[in-house]
């Protein structure tokens, strides 16, 4: 058994830790909880096979991180009889007009040969578009992938923190303390990380997601939806919905929800809904941290410092698998990801 402290609970730092008192491990988490935390404001889309990033080392991390995900939800839920807001209704990825809907059709069927998990995948006309989610405008055509998942970054946080103490994991709200004795550090404290005087550089980008309620005779449970540009919708509750999200860059931790955003996104969600009435929820903001190349940071500073940092908008797909191996990693045992190609020791692929 060998002891660890953790500096930061978001996803990857509670997977961390949930998975090194597996281990068999001590293990003390120490969570400021700051407000703009990415984890509790992100959408929770797990559907990484229909990005257009030609990365290899992300998408690998990706890809692997959503395979791992139904067996680990499932684990955790039985542990811990909480819901994590895991479901797995399809992801639509819409499309301007049908030239454009072929494209994507081809780039994303392609993937499915190195990734069955994503089950299967179809062209849906305007017309289709409306069956499987009846409150969209239904302007435009779309491609359908079976895999596509969605969960709720609070509710997964929560389990995660509950089945950690439960281990018998310490878990302390407050700043940690200055590095003390031999044993090693895991920083994985997201946009916080400009905090640290030592590498990876991290910058930040403010996002922000408005939650709305819509009017209906009944409940309807619908897919993950990636509209046009970086725009998605996602079901929160009975008719509700997030849709999402501003990128902006910033060097600033003001959580305070901005109104020209508010109308930004109210403007969308109109525009996607036109046929019902809907009510403002919440703004929600979140900083999402990003390294060099936009790959996530995954190695040691030095033998007593590690770093996870810099997931950016794919924290809550990649958070649980990366702390899964990087607690194999640091109980000794092989891990099913390289994490040398996360230590931005070569240039990116």
């Amino acid at each position: 058994m060998e002891e660890f402290t953790i500096v930061g609970g978001g996803i990857a730092g509670a997977s961390l830790g949930y998975h090194l008192k597996k281990h068999g491990h001590e293990v003390t988490i120490y969570d400021r909880n700051d407000a703009g935390n990415a984890t509790a404001a992100s959408a929770g889309i797990i559907n990484p096979w229909v990005s257009q990033r030609r990365n290899k080392k992300w998408y690998r991390l990706v890809t692997e991180a959503a395979k791992f995900y139904p067996e680990f939800i499932s684990r955790l839920e039985r542990e811990t009889h909480l819901d994590t807001g895991y479901t797995r209704r399809g992801a639509i990825s819409l499309f301007k007009d049908d030239e454009v809907l072929e494209l994507g059709y081809d780039r994303i069927n392609k993937k499915r040969d190195g990734a069955p998990e994503m089950g299967g995948v179809m062209k849906l006309s305007r017309e289709e578009v409306k069956q499987r989610h009846p409150y969209l405008n239904g302007s435009y055509p779309g491609v359908y992938v079976e895999g596509g998942a969605q969960v709720k970054g609070a509710l997964l946080g929560a389990a995660l923190k509950n089945a950690f103490i439960s281990a018998g994991g310490e878990w302390v709200e407050e700043e940690a303390p200055a590095q003390a004795g031999d044993h090693l550090t895991i920083y994985a404290t997201g946009a916080w990380g400009v905090e640290q005087d030592f590498g990876p550089a991290i910058r930040h980008q403010r996002s922000e997601v408005l939650h709305f309620k819509v009017e209906g005779p009944e409940v309807v449970n619908t897919p993950v939806v990636m509209a046009l540009g970086p725009i998605y919708i996602v079901e929160m509750g009975d008719n509700e919905f997030a849709i999402g999200t501003t990128h902006i860059d910033t060097h600033s931790f003001d959580a305070s929800p901005s109104e020209e955003n508010h109308r930004y996104l109210r403007g969308l969600a109109e525009r996607y809904f036109p046929d019902h009435e809907i009510t403002d929820v919440k703004m929600m903001t979140g900083f999402k941290p990003y390294a060099r190349d936009h790959l996530p940071f995954i190695g040691y500073h030095d033998d007593r410092t590690f770093v996870i940092n810099g997931l950016g908008a794919t924290g809550l797909t990649a958070g649980p698998y990366i702390g899964h191996e990087v607690a194999r990693c640091l109980s000794g045992l092989g891990t099913g990801l390289d994490l040398n190609d996360y230590s931005h020791t070569e240039p990116e692929n």
